[in-house]
């Protein structure tokens, strides 16, 4: 059960009350296998996968449990699908990217639950080779205090409120994405991408309803940077680093780091670092032919712990990701 919570003091500091609200509407929520969350980042994205193997379609699904020493452990769910129109075959240059997205994070009685839709457009001839893309997103979240699930101090307290105190906005999100595969000199082959997004792109002040008053919540736009380079010792084989940045202002940049070797087609382990003191270990497979001569499942887990001398022993963290991959041409 959570900390028994004084709901004088509270309504005495209604800032505190959605100090966690705060926190969510200025970031979504954090993954450290964001190579399999492209879409979630940077609305104008390429998945990995198409050019490594060409797979223009998936289905995405990500669990992660965050603090599993906590009793009101965060629980993030991620769905998501996407597609990829490649017209080279047609020599028009008109090349989309496209799909949806369902997110559910909840912490303790503090939920965000969203839906959006985002498209892409490929400014290349063959985006197989290389392209840079601009995307937008659209669609809203529900941010939720989930009243029954707080242990108050006092029952009769008069102010409990018998409602869940909510409200959803409309979110829109901007995206630039440039990936390469060389084709020239010693890293004849390999790819790097780079992409800079501004996922919640309006800033608001949000009056948020509670018992015939209202609660301020200002929400801060982040700046999210991803790059990433894959070198490759053959078909199958290859080593991959990568980085997301996150910036807002007010606060120090945030960089998580990770690196990837997948020795054979089916098989890779990787790790990963953050300065503030998050580390992460993470494997998966692939198997290709899956169900469809064109098609790939890849199952991807991570395990991420905080080894910074002042941080509280929230213990570790736990992410289950899983994609279905398809090959459409």
């Amino acid at each position: 059960m959570m900390k028994i919570i004084n709901m004088k003091k509270i309504l005495s500091l209604p800032g505190l009350l959605l100090l966690p609200f705060l926190a969510q509407a200025q970031q979504l929520p954090y993954q450290t296998q964001f190579r399999q969350l492209y879409a979630y980042i940077n609305p104008a994205s390429v998945s990995s996968d198409y050019f490594l193997y060409e797979y223009n379609a998936s289905v995405n699904a990500s669990y992660r449990l965050q603090w599993a020493a906590q009793p009101q452990t965060p629980r993030t769910f991620h769905l998501a699908g996407e597609y990829i129109h490649n017209s080279s075959e047609r020599n028009d240059g008109f090349n989309l990217a496209g799909g949806a997205m369902l997110l559910r994070d909840q912490v303790g009685p503090l939920s965000l639950t969203g839906a959006y839709a985002r498209i892409a457009s490929l400014f290349a001839q063959d985006p197989y080779f290389g392209a840079f893309s601009v995307g937008f997103s659209v669609g809203a979240t529900q941010y939720r205090l989930l009243h029954e699930r707080i242990v108050w101090e006092t029952l009769d307290d008069p102010d409990i409120p018998l409602d869940d105190i909510s409200t959803t906005q409309p979110e829109v999100g901007l995206g630039f994405y440039y990936f390469k595969r060389l084709r020239k000199g010693r890293l004849r082959g390999d790819n790097f991408y780079a992409g800079l997004s501004v996922p919640q792109l309006w800033a608001a002040n949000v009056e948020v309803p509670s018992m015939g008053n209202t609660v301020p919540v200002t929400r801060i736009p982040h700046l999210y940077l991803t790059g990433g380079w894959y070198h490759f010792f053959n078909e199958d084989s290859f080593l991959e680093i990568g980085l997301w940045s996150k910036y807002t202002k007010g606060a120090r940049p945030n960089v998580h780091i990770t690196g990837r070797f997948q020795p054979i087609r089916r098989f890779w382990v990787g790790g990963g670092f953050n300065p503030n003191g998050l580390v992460h270990l993470e494997t998966g497979f692939n198997l290709p032919g899956f169900i469809s001569e064109a098609g790939s499942l890849k199952i991807g887990y991570a395990f991420d712990y905080n080894i910074s001398a002042f941080d509280l022993p929230f213990g570790a963290s736990h992410e289950l990701h899983m994609s279905y991959l398809i090959d459409t041409k």
